[in-house]
């Protein structure tokens, strides 16, 4: 059930993009879990590059479904220019085309302490074919 304090909150991820066809399905698989959880009612994503929507037409799709308010999340790892100045960027111009709607630019994923936990069950998984009984 959608929470209604976010009935005009749009969760928008911003995402790099790939050429490559599949590459973005893990994320649309997350997207849609969140969708499931219905905390959002809109939930978009929105590619820096290769791929559609790009994140200025992903805002605009965003206002035209109704947000009034847009939380964006950087679907990356690392603090690099795509975080530090080409999202905030995107996100100050779409201010500057819908100046009624309020932007929120969350942390990237990577920022998450939980990115710790789960590389370490990552090497653990991997390592899982290599242990015997008695480890």
């Amino acid at each position: 059930m959608t929470d209604n304090s976010n009935r005009d909150t749009a969760l928008l991820v911003l995402v790099h993009g790939s050429p490559r066809a599949n590459a973005n399905n893990d994320m649309y698989r997350v997207l849609e879990a969140i969708r499931i959880r219905g905390v959002y009612p809109i939930v978009e994503a929105g590619f820096l590059e290769c791929n559609d929507p790009l994140i200025p037409d992903a805002i605009d799709l965003c206002v035209s479904k109704g947000a009034t308010k847009i939380v964006a999340v950087p679907y990356f790892l690392h603090t690099g220019t795509h975080v530090s100045e080409d999202l905030p960027g995107l996100l100050s111009e779409g201010k500057e085309r819908h100046p009624g709607v309020e932007f929120a630019l969350g942390p990237f994923i990577g920022k998450s302490d939980k990115v710790t936990d789960i590389l370490i069950a990552r090497t653990l998984g991997a390592l899982a074919p290599y242990r015997t009984a008695e480890d």
